[in-house]
C-alpha cells in the first residue's frame, strides 16, 4: 500500500496434537496503532467467509506481535447447516489483518479520493477501517493456511 510502503508482516504455524499456535508478527506499520486479525476465505473484497482472531497493536516501532490458538491447517473451515440459511463447508485459507478504526488509515492519506474514511465490518463492533495485510501472494484457493498439513 503506498501510504505505507514498508508494511509487512510474517506468520508461522506450530502443529499441536489437539490445535495449533499461530504466531503474527507486523513490522512497518503505525506506531501505537490497534489491528484486528481474520481468517478469510480469499485476500481481497469480497473476502468471502471471515473469522476473527485477534486485535493486536503495534509498539513505538511499529511492530506488533500476536499469538492464537485454533486449527489453522489445511482443515480450516466453516459450516452453517441450519435450512434457512444453510452454508456448505467452505475452507478458509487466507489471513487478513484490518485497522480497527476507521479514522486512522484515512489519517494516513491511505484512502486516496475517499471524502470520508471508508468503514468495513472487520472487528468486534463491526466499525473498523480498510485491510493493511494480506495474503494475496498465493492463490485465492491455495492460501498459505492450504499448505500446513493436518
Amino acid at each position: 500500500m503506498p501510504c505505507l510502503p514498508h508494511a509487512g508482516g510474517s506468520v508461522t504455524i506450530t502443529r499441536g496434537s489437539l490445535n495449533d499456535t499461530m504466531t503474527i508478527k507486523v513490522h512497518g506499520l503505525p506506531k501505537g496503532t490497534g489491528f484486528d486479525l481474520f481468517v478469510i476465505q480469499t485476500p481481497n473484497k469480497p473476502f468471502g467467509l471471515a473469522w476473527y482472531q485477534t486485535d493486536m497493536k503495534t509498539n513505538s516501532k511499529g511492530q506488533g506481535t500476536a499469538t492464537v490458538r485454533g486449527i489453522f491447517n489445511v482443515e480450516t473451515f466453516s459450516v452453517d447447516v441450519d435450512p434457512a440459511h444453510a452454508v456448505a463447508p467452505t475452507h478458509q485459507y487466507h489471513l487478513g489483518l484490518w485497522f480497527s478504526s476507521p479514522a486512522k488509515p484515512f489519517q494516513l492519506g491511505c484512502e486516496p479520493g475517499a471524502s470520508v474514511p471508508i468503514v468495513t465490518p472487520f472487528n468486534g463492533a463491526q466499525h473498523a477501517g480498510i485491510q493493511i495485510l494480506n495474503t494475496s501472494n498465493f492463490p485465492v484457493n491455495k492460501g498459505p493456511l492450504s499448505h500446513v498439513k493436518a
